[in-house]
């Protein structure tokens, strides 16, 4: 294996070891944070020249889209880690809100039904 690419694999490795609540938590929710600012940004700018730059649209859509792929980190934590308790905990709640949120949806959404 080259160098370089095993000095990448050990820090890999050392964020998800060395900081497991942070790797399970902190950075999942602030790339979905700053992933929807982003995207938000640059989508107002789109807006802004009328929606002329679809290459621009097309980015905000990835940088908005691309939340729904932390959880692939969170998989990987939990496989790689050798705490897995943080990552269990971060599935169970992520998952948990999900499916309130989905719940609710179906709940307030029946109102909205046309008839």
């Amino acid at each position: 294996m080259n160098v370089s690419k095993r000095n990448i694999w050990t820090s890999i490795k050392n964020i998800y070891n060395n900081s497991p609540w942070h790797a399970s938590f902190t950075y999942p929710i602030l790339y979905i944070f700053i992933a929807n600012i982003l995207g938000g940004i640059i989508a107002s700018i789109s807006a802004s020249g009328d929606f002329e730059n679809t290459f621009l649209l097309n980015m905000a859509l990835i940088f908005m889209l691309s939340m729904y792929l932390t959880p692939i980190w969170v998989f990987i934590g939990l496989i790689v880690s050798k705490r897995k308790k943080p990552y269990i905990l971060s599935l169970i709640i992520g998952l948990g809100l999900l499916s309130i949120l989905l719940l609710f949806a179906q709940i307030f959404g029946a109102n909205l039904e046309v008839k």
